[in-house]
């Protein structure tokens, strides 16, 4: 019996099918719909039957081989059409079965008639509301409340969709269960539901998402003439977007009408934009006098709303403390349009204010502090504490247009030590500076910040001062001072009285401080810090740090050579960039990814991926004042894939933002360093690695070192530099570079050069080849045994004699010379 909710028809479709051998049989569905799932259960039946069977992803369909006898299983087939048109004429002869899942409206008319003609097409529309009863009292554990069968009807039968509603509310908190009965609470989506929306309209091409975007502004039922005067288009001009609108199953054609079809979808693509997006294109539309039509709030438990009489304030605040933050913004926004008095309503939007900047909604932060200065009867202390909140959610929400606010309050009267405005207008400048690499006047008003004292009342968001000062120490190698800033508040420290988001500054501060850890060579405490500062974000809906650990998690797990993990909290991490208007502003986002898809795709994507963000002189910089050891890592990338041009353009961009800042020994040495890569030059390699503060940096300034002297022909002089590479490796806990350093020494030893694969590779077996080509690329044991049909302990097995093979110990690698032998592989071709 099928796994697979409501779909057992198709199930008994599948297994008629896999009765008989040969022929082709397509799972066709829209996103979400279930078709992955099936294909899934279709593999296991096969497999359970004895058949030999082939999975792979439409991408990889054009070089997949064609074995007599075997099942060739193609997920998200739609991917390469012509591939698929190109495999139906060998499955004639019926000695190969083909099971294909697929959105067959994305392949193309040509590619749907050729697989109906050749094979059995099973279309999976949506389930019925018998069968989203049945799913829900499973996935809950509990009865489901009128609400919640509601919400999930909105699904439109996509059980998929439901399953990620629920999943979403409970990791969100969001889930109300009393007397067995689970009833939704808050008023937004979830934002996994939104995400995952968001990326089915982000693959589509440009002109498409704009075109599905302005439409969920007009409602979910719309008529294309009006999207058309919103972008300023001729209905016939629009033609080839709304083909591929159509196409993706997002938009379906009711009458002369465009609708989507489920209610979810509709919503998640409009919370998907910022606020202030959405609010501009109803402005739009009511100009052009075009309909305009955004969903209601979702069901709200009683809870939330405030019986008569009881104070605003301190009710948003009590819903805020739970960690819900979604349901107080509901209510603030609920008092405040009900009428409160003027005193309390400034300190209202105060609050509001506070929430949002959390939940990563910073433009709309900045209106609400807004309309606390314009607000009568507000304490003086309020106003500047509402002054300073509105600093800061512009620098997030708009990065250098926040410059001239910033300096119009640092300038216009004598500063006061305990005014909030002018501690945060120093933080706001500090950073700009920062960004824009003027890193002397960066660090003088990020000391002044955290000098002066504040006033009553704080908020938690204030705890960026200090925060942004000690991740800037951190790069600049003061590692005991970064620390000292964002240890945990002492007893001899003014504590935040912010009863609204209360655990925003401790958790800001606990994973600013695993950052610092991480940069000190500490990733095993780092990655304590930084799992608690995820947890308790996660808990208390503080969207605005989430990146920030995620970024530290996958750093550390890159530096133990866990490359799977790794990949999960980039996937993580990128997800919630989606999912926000902005972030704590960092260069670690694409720095991490740039070590992760090296480490999954060797020199080769990673120079491409290093080539594309290096037309970005901010996003450069970043990264090279950030990460010291960025500039010789990227040059010694350049060198692998032998391109000096982009070598010459990170030693360059190192040298420039060295010689604009004198007095900064960490810019210093990290540009001689890459200098020293470049010229080939040992002796300032030598140099650099004497001068490094930061751990990493240094162990790979040895090795550069050894490197060098090895291919120069004094191994023998090489060795004492690699050994302290390694012990700097070894005492910092990054096995993976560890490991990949013990395997060069050995193949050094043994070939009197730099390590590569040699003939080794040709001693593994077929299995051991397949097994090794899967761990390259990031997968887990378990993950590589489901993809070959074999158990994870005989992965494990042979990944042993895989390694004793190729002389190696780590997975990290094993990915390298993977990479290699396939571009060697290429190379032949």
């Amino acid at each position: 019996m099928s796994k697979s909710y409501g779909r057992e028809s198709e199930w008994a479709s599948v297994l008629r099918f896999l009765s008989e051998p040969g022929g082709l049989l397509a799972i066709d569905g829209p996103p979400c719909s279930g078709k992955s799932l099936l294909l899934r259960e279709a593999v296991a039946a096969a497999r359970e039957r004895g058949r030999d069977v082939l999975p792979v992803s439409g991408a990889e369909l054009a070089s997949a081989p064609l074995v007599a006898g075997t099942v060739i299983a193609v997920d998200d087939a739609h991917h390469d059409p012509a591939a698929v048109l190109a495999l139906l004429p060998r499955l004639r002869d019926r000695r190969v079965t083909a099971l294909l899942a697929w959105s067959g409206s994305r392949a193309g008319a040509e590619a749907r008639r050729a697989v109906s003609a050749h094979g059995t097409v099973v279309p999976l529309g949506p389930v019925g509301d018998d069968v989203v009863a049945r799913m829900l009292p499973d996935l809950l554990d509990a009865t489901p409340h009128p609400d919640l069968l509601a919400l999930a009807a909105a699904c439109d039968g996509n059980p998929c969709l439901v399953a990620e509603l629920v999943t979403g509310l409970r990791e969100e908190g969001r889930l109300e269960v009393r007397d067995g009965v689970a009833r939704p609470v808050g008023g937004r989506l979830p934002r996994r539901v939104v995400a995952l929306v968001a990326g089915q309209v982000d693959v589509l091409p440009a002109k498409a998402a704009q075109v599905l975007r302005v439409a969920a502004v007009l409602g979910r039922s719309f008529l294309l003439r009006d999207v058309a005067a919103m972008v300023g288009e001729t209905t016939a001009a629009l033609l080839p977007a709304v083909d591929d609108v159509l196409a993706s199953g997002l938009v379906a054609c009711v009458d002369e009408r465009l609708e989507f079809p489920s209610d979810v979808v509709w919503r998640a693509v409009v919370e998907a934009m910022p606020e202030s997006v959405r609010c501009a294109l109803r402005h739009d539309a009511a100009a052009l006098g075009a309909p305009a039509d955004l969903p209601d709030p979702l069901p709200t438990a009683e809870r939330d709303v405030p019986e008569d009489g009881t104070d605003p304030v301190r009710a948003v605040r009590t819903v805020a403390a739970a960690g819900r933050l979604g349901s107080a913004i509901a209510l603030a926004r609920e008092s405040l349009a009900r009428g409160v008095p003027a005193g309390a309503a400034a300190e209202l939007h105060v609050v509001l204010a506070g929430i949002l900047l959390a939940d990563g909604r910073p433009a709309d932060a900045a209106a609400a502090m807004e309309q606390a200065l314009a607000a009568t009867g507000a304490p003086e202390p309020l106003r500047r504490l509402a002054a300073a909140g509105r600093l800061l959610s512009l620098y997030f929400a708009t990065g250098n247009r926040a410059g001239p606010h910033a300096l119009s309050v640092l300038t216009a009267r004598e500063r006061q030590p305990s005014d909030a405005d002018v501690v945060m207008a120093a933080t706001v400048h500090s950073c700009l500076e920062w960004n824009a690499g003027n890193l002397a006047e960066s660090m003088y008003w990020g000391r002044e910040s955290t000098r002066w004292e504040l006033d009553r009342p704080t908020a938690w968001w204030q705890s960026q001062a200090v925060v942004s000062y000690a991740l800037k120490l951190s790069a600049l190698g003061q590692f005991e001072q970064a620390e000292r800033l964002v240890r945990p508040i002492g007893p001899g420290d003014v504590p935040c009285d912010d009863e609204a988001v209360t655990a925003g500054a401790s958790t800001a501060r606990t994973i600013a401080r695993a950052r610092v850890l991480t940069q000190a060579g500490k990733p095993a405490q780092a990655r304590l810090a930084a799992r608690r500062g995820l947890s308790t974000a996660r808990d208390r809906g503080l969207r605005i740090l989430v990146p920030l650990a995620s970024t530290v998690l996958a750093t550390v797990a890159l530096l133990r050579g866990e490359v799977a993990e790794a990949a999960r909290h980039v996937r993580r991490y990128r997800a919630d960039l989606a999912a926000g208007e902005a972030v704590l502003h960092s260069g670690q986002y694409d720095w991490v990814e740039l070590l992760l898809v090296h480490a999954r795709g060797g020199p080769g994507r990673a120079a491409e991926f290093a080539r594309d963000r290096m037309d970005d002189d901010e996003v450069v910089r970043r990264m090279l004042v950030e990460e010291p050891g960025a500039a010789p890592w990227l040059v010694r990338l350049a060198g692998a894939v032998g391109d000096r041009d982009l070598a010459g353009h990170v030693v360059g961009a190192a040298e420039r933002l060295a010689a604009g800042n004198p007095g900064f020994p960490a810019v210093a040495v990290a540009a001689a360093h890459a200098r020293a890569l470049l010229d080939r030059d040992p002796a300032e390699l030598l140099a650099a690695a004497r001068r490094h503060r930061h751990p990493w940096a240094e162990a790979n300034a040895y090795e550069d070192l050894a490197t060098l002297l090895t291919t120069t022909g004094h191994p023998d002089r090489a060795a004492e530099h690699t050994t302290r590479a390694l012990r700097i490796f070894e005492r910092m806990g990054a096995d993976g570079d560890a490991a990949r350093l013990r395997g060069h020494a050995r193949r050094a030893d043994a070939t009197g050069r730099p390590g590569s694969a040699g003939t080794e590779w040709d001693r593994l077996s077929a299995p051991e080849r397949d097994i090794a080509r899967l761990v390259g690329v990031g997968m887990t044991n378990r993950q590589v045994a489901r993809q070959l049909f074999v158990s994870p302990h005989t992965v494990n097995y042979h990944l042993r004699g895989i390694f004793k093979k190729l002389g190696i110990s780590s997975r990290v690698e094993l990915a390298r010379l993977a990479h290699e032998h396939e571009t060697t592989e290429t190379s032949a071709v």
